[in-house]
């Protein structure tokens, strides 16, 4: 089950003419909006995003936080005010374990639910159910989990979601979506086979461990402060 504690908690994200999904978290009083960063070519430190709001887009300026190092596809931005409700969602991997069932959340392709007042008129995102395949949280390494899911254009960003075993109200984010693996499919025509080839969706969707995105943020504590309002 996926609560209003991660719904309430997922925008769809636009910067330049690409869209892509990002969510809040709350650390030390703080909120922070977390994405993708490949969804964010270019950043410097101020930057202006846009989120969908009451049927439009509409530019939110923040500041960025960090970027994860190397491959980790993950950045922190500090919004001017919180853009959302502060209801409970860890964020770890804590009590995460392999075969369990996790939930990615986003918006592929457009998709969206408008239900106006009951989500302070932002529209909630597609929910997706999936299988934690892998985990690798080893010290020193690349820290990344994959979901056997369909992950679809949009996605990237959005928060992979799960809870502990035998405590379904205790939800947690523990990944951010960055992607899926691929491989590239010959194409046929009547069996015969053609110079042309398909990008195909193996079914494995890559996320990258929230923990980088904890890291950046106490490292560069400049988050909105819970309570406080847009002026």
């Amino acid at each position: 089950m996926v609560p209003s504690n991660a719904l309430q908690r997922t925008f769809r994200m636009q910067f330049g003419h690409e869209t892509a999904t990002c969510f809040t978290v709350d650390i030390d009083g703080k909120q922070y909006i977390v994405t993708a960063r490949h969804a964010l070519p270019g950043i410097g430190q101020a930057v202006t995003i846009q989120l969908q709001h009451e049927g439009r887009w509409k530019d939110l300026n923040c500041s960025l936080v960090g970027i994860a190092p190397d491959e980790v596809d993950i950045a922190v931005l500090a919004p001017p005010h919180p853009i959302s409700p502060s209801h409970p969602l860890e964020p770890t991997t804590k009590d995460m374990f392999l075969s369990q069932d996790a939930y990615f959340l986003g918006f592929p392709y457009g998709l969206q639910a408008e239900v106006g007042g009951l989500n302070a008129d932002f529209p909630l995102p597609l929910v997706k159910k999936a299988c934690v395949s892998m985990l690798t949280f080893a010290p020193g390494k690349t820290k990344y989990l994959l979901l056997d899911g369909h992950n679809n254009p949009g996605f990237s960003g959005g928060p992979v979601i799960f809870s502990p075993h035998g405590q379904p109200q205790n939800v947690r984010v523990a990944g951010v979506i960055s992607g899926y693996k691929f491989v590239w499919d010959k194409v046929f025509i009547q069996d015969k086979e053609t110079d042309l080839a398909v990008k195909y969706n193996t079914g494995i969707v890559v996320a990258y461990s929230i923990d980088y995105a904890v890291e950046l943020i106490r490292a560069n504590p400049i988050g909105a402060l819970v309570g406080a309002t847009n002026a």
